[in-house]
């Protein structure tokens, strides 16, 4: 899994802006929804209609996103062109398995505890799913463990029993 370009997560605010600053959010959105690489003009244009910014905000706000690892500049003189590093999804995905593997990491048992209750408190329908998910990982993980017995086997020409 590909590593997310973020290290805050602030617990009392609400989407991306638990990562990210309000207006890096809203720009991020911005250039996601382009879905083409953008100048900072055509940002600030699609930001206008929630908020007037200035040019010089909002080439600072994307500047501080490419310094991130978030958007990418090209080219050589201005205007710059800027494009998402990782697509929306694939940032969630990333982001969601940072902050899974560090909760299980560093609190274990109480994590898993805590996010199943999540999941049965919030999105009640969204158990089957886990359930599906957690035979889906055991299975694989069955097959993973059979293929590498037979695979040894296969190596070491089979092990040879009750044989003198």
């Amino acid at each position: 899994m590909r590593r997310c370009p973020v290290s805050v997560f602030r617990l009392s605010k609400r989407g991306l802006e638990r990562v990210l600053g309000s207006l890096e959010a809203r720009v991020m959105e911005a250039v996601w929804a382009a879905a083409r690489p953008v100048a900072v003009r055509d940002v600030q244009e699609a930001l206008r209609a929630e908020r007037a910014l200035s040019f010089n905000t909002v080439m600072t706000v994307m500047n501080r996103l490419a310094v991130k690892g978030l958007l990418a500049r090209e080219g050589t003189c201005s205007p710059y062109l800027y494009r998402p590093r990782l697509g929306r999804e694939e940032f969630v995905r990333g982001l969601a398995w940072e902050v899974a593997v560090g909760l299980v990491r560093d609190f274990g048992p109480h994590a898993v505890s805590q996010f199943l209750a999540a999941v049965a408190e919030v999105s009640p329908e969204a158990l089957a799913e886990l359930e599906r998910l957690v035979r889906e990982v055991r299975l694989r993980s069955w097959q993973d463990r059979v293929a590498e017995r037979t695979a040894e086997g296969l190596q070491g020409g089979g092990r040879r029993r009750g044989r003198i």
